[in-house]
């Protein structure tokens, strides 16, 4: 009787413990690194629209 406790409690354990050493989701880290490019790459032109370009834009930095 000791000996089936014992090997339900050790199977028990063991698959509580599988999940902890399973390791990162990569394929969600993948997806939200992709995310997140994506979503720099949709802000990156409003950001350049509103710089002034040009030799005056040059002085008025340097000045500024």
């Amino acid at each position: 009787m000791n000996k089936i406790l014992l090997a339900l409690l050790s199977v028990t354990a063991f698959a509580s413990a599988l999940p902890a050493h399973a390791g990162p989701d990569f394929t969600v880290i993948e997806r939200a690194r992709a995310a997140r490019q994506a979503q720099a790459r949709q802000a990156q032109p409003c950001e350049q629209a509103s710089r002034p370009t040009g030799h005056a834009a040059t002085v008025v930095n340097q000045a500024g």
